[in-house]
């Protein structure tokens, strides 16, 4: 199996009410969830085919939005590339756990996250 180029890998909404909003999701559509200890509700949508994803109640670092997540293999060089058409940068890169991430809106306006996936570290 080929790999493809920079796939969607996950979905996020910064919702103004997460449990509400997360409860919507899942009466309505079904998808299993769980909700950690900072109010993230993770969510498996779908089958296997399905992309998982999240809602959480923003805390003002970005505005409310739905964010898709593309990962990308040098997050930089592509932050480069959306400089150089003279998009605003919102906020990143910075590390999470093991990938880097950042967001940008497109020149439409739709916001779009990025991940970079970190090498996990073996102990030897």
């Amino acid at each position: 199996m080929e790999k493809r180029n920079n796939p969607i890998v996950y979905w996020e909404i910064n919702a103004k009410d997460g449990p509400a909003l997360a409860e919507f999701y899942r009466d309505v559509f079904g998808w299993e969830s769980a909700v950690d200890d900072t109010g993230f509700h993770s969510f498996k949508s779908g089958n296997a085919g399905g992309i998982d994803g999240g809602i959480f109640t923003g805390k003002g670092l970005l505005p409310p939005h739905r964010a898709l997540y593309i990962e990308v293999e040098d997050i930089r060089e592509v932050l480069e590339k959306v400089s150089k058409r003279g998009i605003e940068i919102l906020q990143g890169p910075f590390e999470s756990g093991n990938a880097i991430l950042a967001f940008f809106r497109d020149p439409e306006g739709h916001m779009l996250g990025l991940i970079e996936r970190k090498p996990i570290q073996s102990e030897k």
